[in-house]
C-alpha cells in the first residue's frame, strides 16, 4: 500500500515545488495525479479536495502546513505564507531605514498659522500636528518644484 499524506502537506509539497500560488483546484488535481492523497469516493474528488483546502485555510481549522489566500492576475489563489512574511519583513526593512533618515526641528510658528494647521490636522484626520505639516510642506514644494529647478539653473550658470 502506497503511502498517503492529507491533501493539506500535499497541496504545501507542490505548492513548494511549483514556488508560485496555484488554484486550489490545480493543487487538488496534481495531488490526485501524483498519488499524494488516498482516492477519493466523492463524485468529483478534485472539487471535494479544493474544498477541504479551501475550507482549512477559511476556518482555520487544519491547515497544517499553514496555507493562505492571494489575490492573482488570475483571481484567488492558494500560496505559502513564508513567501509573503520574506516581503513583509524586506518593507519593514525599508522602512526602518526611512525613518533612520529623519531630523528633527524645532521652529516656531505664529498662532493664526498654527490654527489653520490643525484644522487641516482635523480634516484630513492625521495623527498628529507634525503629520500635517509634513504633508502641507510636501505638497508646498511640490508647487514650488518647477521654480526651484529655474532658480537653481541660474545659480549653476553663475557658478
Amino acid at each position: 500500500m502506497e503511502k498517503t499524506i492529507t491533501i493539506q502537506q500535499a497541496a504545501a509539497q507542490i505548492l513548494a515545488e511549483h514556488k508560485k500560488p496555484l488554484k486550489s483546484k490545480d493543487l487538488a488535481r496534481l495531488a490526485q495525479e501524483r498519488k499524494l492523497v488516498a482516492p477519493s469516493a466523492a463524485k468529483d474528488p478534485i472539487q471535494s479536495l479544493s474544498q477541504v483546502i479551501e475550507r482549512n485555510i477559511r476556518l482555520d481549522k487544519g491547515n497544517k502546513p499553514r496555507l493562505m489566500f492571494v489575490e492573482t492576475p488570475t483571481g484567488r489563489c492558494i500560496a505559502l505564507p513564508a513567501w509573503y512574511e520574506k516581503k513583509k519583513e524586506e518593507k519593514q526593512e525599508k522602512k526602518e531605514v526611512i525613518h533612520q533618515k529623519v531630523e528633527k526641528v524645532e521652529i516656531s510658528i505664529p498662532v493664526d498659522i498654527l490654527n489653520k494647521v490643525q484644522l487641516y490636522q482635523t480634516s484630513f484626520k492625521l495623527p498628529s500636528v507634525e503629520a500635517a505639516i509634513v504633508q502641507l510642506t510636501k505638497k508646498g514644494l511640490g508647487a514650488a518644484a518647477n521654480d526651484l529647478i529655474e532658480k537653481l539653473k541660474i545659480e549653476l550658470e553663475g557658478l
